[in-house]
Order: structure tokens, then sequence, then C-alpha cells
């Protein structure tokens, strides 16, 4: 028996859901934006620039465009040593912090002292100056103590007269900026910096449109209406994470009363009746 999920992909035509709550890379719509940050990003770590910083509030697409990151530097362990931290504990110290990094290394260390791990971390980055080790962190705004930072500046310090031995691509929310601009000794080592924002419009039709063609929909049918999209649209104000929830709570409502169409009615109780926003607002 196919699961209540599964039937109601049918219902509507589809293969698959177009609009999971994680972040799955085959559903990921990438804009004029997201596209120019990817290039940046891949750019600056094979060319080993040191580091990189991409910002964004809640549900803009941080996560997403990490894994899609990471695909691409992971597949060849040949040429890349990379390591995530998916997401910090805020009360970790500078010690927590470098343990955390050489176990995601693998890296072996005789005595669990922070002398030991940033020597040992040390001594990774120069038997391997060869390949392109890079650090990424998610949430990094969990790391915004000044001793974390500081120690991350001091991972930095390790380079040959070309490029530097670890690239660092932190993801954060823009709370992140204060703590950063507040060590310039750090700032100063930024190479680039991104920062993303929600979806235009049209944008947002494009992004709906994409996923729903991904789960099998027919190009010709218009699941979404005019007005229903619009009414998404002005109360997700553009953020991905916020579209496709009201997205896949519409559908839902759809499925459950038998419209193979997901009219503006449809789309106002499902923000009225099945969001944090309409039981609070």
């Amino acid at each position: 028996m196919p699961s209540v999920s599964e039937e109601s992909f049918r219902f509507f035509g589809l293969e698959r859901d177009p609009f999971t709550p994680t972040a799955d890379p085959a559903f990921f719509y990438f804009t004029l934006e997201f596209e120019r940050c990817l290039f940046g990003l891949k750019k600056s770590i094979d060319s080993r620039y040191g580091i990189v910083l991409v910002f964004g509030n809640y549900g803009t697409g941080k996560t997403s465009l990490m894994r899609h990151l990471f695909y691409h530097i992971s597949r060849r362990t040949h040429l890349y040593n990379t390591a995530v931290i998916g997401s910090p504990n805020p009360g970790w110290s500078s010690y927590a912090l470098m343990e955390e990094i050489c176990h995601q290394f693998r890296i072996p260390v005789a005595r669990p002292t922070m002398n030991a791990y940033q020597s040992g971390f040390n001594q990774f980055l120069i038997d391997n100056r060869n390949r392109i080790n890079t650090l990424i962190v998610d949430d990094a705004q969990n790391l915004d103590k000044r001793e974390n930072l500081e120690t991350l500046r001091l991972l930095q310090n390790i380079e040959t007269p070309q490029h530097k031995l670890l690239n660092l691509v932190m993801f954060a929310q823009m709370e992140l900026i204060p703590g950063i601009k507040a060590q310039p000794n750090f700032e100063q080592r930024v190479n680039n910096a991104y920062v993303l924002s929600p979806l235009s419009y049209n944008e947002m039709i494009s992004m709906i449109h994409f996923r729903l063609q991904k789960a099998g929909l027919d190009s010709q049918v218009s699941l979404f209406d005019e007005e229903s999209l619009r009414t998404i649209y002005e109360y997700s104000q553009g953020i991905p994470r916020e579209v496709v929830t009201i997205c896949r709570n519409a559908m839902v409502v759809a499925k459950r009363i038998g419209r193979p169409n997901v009219q503006n009615s449809i789309v106002m109780y499902a923000v009225n009746n099945l969001t944090v926003k309409g039981l609070v607002g």
C-alpha cells in the first residue's frame, strides 16, 4: 500500500514530493545571485585564498548552497581534503572547537590538550600542502565568541608563499557580522563575503515551477494560479523556506478537499490555519 504522501503526489500527477522540508539538492533552484555566490566560492577554494563568508537570514538557502558546494569539492578526494562542522555548539570553548576540527579531519592526537590539537592540525596542513584543505562551517554565528574567531584566524597563519594551506568557508546568520567587524584581525583575512537575499516575485514563481517539474508535473499544467502565487509571496516575503512550507501545506489542503489546483482561498486557509504566522498573527 502506498503511503498517504505518495497518494497525495499521485493525486496531482507528481512522482515525488516537490516541497520537502529538507534541503534536498535535487530541488535547489539557482537564482543568478546563487550562481554568482557558488562560482565565487569554488574560485576562492580552488585558488586557496583563505576565508569566505556567506551571510543570510533564516531560510534564504545557506544550507542548500553549502550542500551543493560540499558535493562539488568532496567527490575528488585526491585533490580535496574537506571537513564540515554542521552546527557548532554556542557554548564551545576554543579547546572544544579545535577538538571538533581535528575530529572532522580525522587527525589523530596522542593527548587531548589544546597544544596537541593545534600542533597536530598544523602538521596535518603541512603534510597535505599539495591538496586543497577546506573547513566548512554551517550556522557559524554560533562561533561568534572572540576566542573562537581568534582560533579560526590562527589556523590561517599556516601558508606557503603562494597560497593558504586552509580554506575556511563560513555560512552564518546576519547576526555574526558585528562579531566579525569587532575583530579586525579576522575581518582583514576575509577574501570574499556574500549576502543571500530573499527571492524576487518572479524568482519565487520560477522556483515553484522548477520544483513541481522536478517532481514530475507536466510543464503545461499550472498547479497554482496567479492570485495564489501573489498570496504566497506576500506571506513568505520571498524567503525560500517559507515559500516551500506554504506550498506544501496548501497542497495538503487541496488534496484533502479534492481540488486538483491550488486556488487563493486554499492558500489563505493554509496560511491562517497551518502556519505559526496565521495562528499568532
